[in-house]
């Protein structure tokens, strides 16, 4: 007589860790449902604008009219478009007996995936912008790189740059000592926000740059202030009679954008057990 095997019991799934040092530990966020979802968001930046000096403090009259203070247009963004708006969404479904709180359970997976789906919408925007490129399309150590956006950063852009890179990535700059924690955020010793994103750069249609890296290579991006723009997210049931199957979708709606600001250098990381 053989001996009865009891079943499985359902249990809870084990904690998941917050998603940490990603897009959003460096982004302004706001939250609320507005206009913006229907267009995205558009604002005057004065950050690009470029000014210059002039030797003394009283201008003289200059052969052929003007003077010798006559000053050459600011060059730069007067208006800056953001990326256009665009949802994130999850579902579960199951048998309508069998699916309990399924509201909860969709935003539960919507707050899992987020952060990801994020970085693929950003990376897209970062492939798609005119950035500059400091030391041209060679490759470059990583301490190379970080040096020259901060210092192009300095002379291109007002503020704070914000530096994005794969995740993948992030061994090579603790291991050099690039980083370090400061509040929700890593920071460079010259306290550009650092964001290593899980989905920067992991779709082969949106290159980061031309020409696409290599093995152990990566573009290193630096932007102006990044913004989010989210709505309150929102969660709709669906039942379906004949198969008895009840669905929730749980969506958010984002629109990113980040100030005038953006260079790119391609670096080339050492060999795992070799030097940044």
């Amino acid at each position: 007589m053989s001996t009865p095997v009891p079943g499985r019991v359902e249990v809870d799934a084990p904690p998941i860790e917050p998603y940490t040092y990603g897009l959003l530990s460096v982004a302004e966020v706001v939250t609320g449902d507005g206009r913006w979802q229907m267009g995205g968001v558009e604002y005057p930046t004065d950050a690009c604008a470029q000014g210059g000096r002039v030797e003394g403090s009283c201008p003289v009259p200059a052969d052929g009219g003007g003077t010798s203070h006559d000053k050459p247009l600011a060059e730069g963004l007067t208006w800056l478009e953001g990326g256009g708006p665009f949802t994130v969404y999850t579902r579960a479904e199951c048998n309508a007996v069998g699916l309990r709180a399924p509201q909860e359970r969709a935003l539960a997976r919507l707050r899992l995936v987020e952060h990801r789906e994020l970085e693929r919408a950003f990376s897209l925007q970062l492939g798609a912008a005119d950035a500059r490129q400091p030391l041209g399309t060679t490759a470059v150590p990583l301490l190379v790189a970080l040096g020259a956006l901060e210092h192009d950063a300095g002379l291109y852009y007002a503020g704070q740059p914000t530096l994005h890179a794969p995740r993948w990535t992030q061994p090579h700059w603790t291991a050099a000592r690039l980083v370090s924690q400061q509040g929700p955020a890593l920071r460079t010793e010259l306290e550009s926000r650092v964001a290593f994103g899980g989905g920067y750069y992991d779709d082969p249609s949106a290159p980061a740059a031309d020409p696409a890296p290599a093995e152990g290579e990566f573009w290193l991006y630096a932007t102006g202030t990044v913004r989010a723009y989210r709505s309150q997210p929102f969660v709709h049931e669906a039942f379906d009679p004949p198969t008895n199957t009840r669905t929730a979708i749980a969506e958010r709606t984002y629109a990113l954008d980040h100030d005038c600001y953006t260079a790119a250098v391609l670096v080339s990381v050492a060999p795992a057990g070799g030097d940044a």
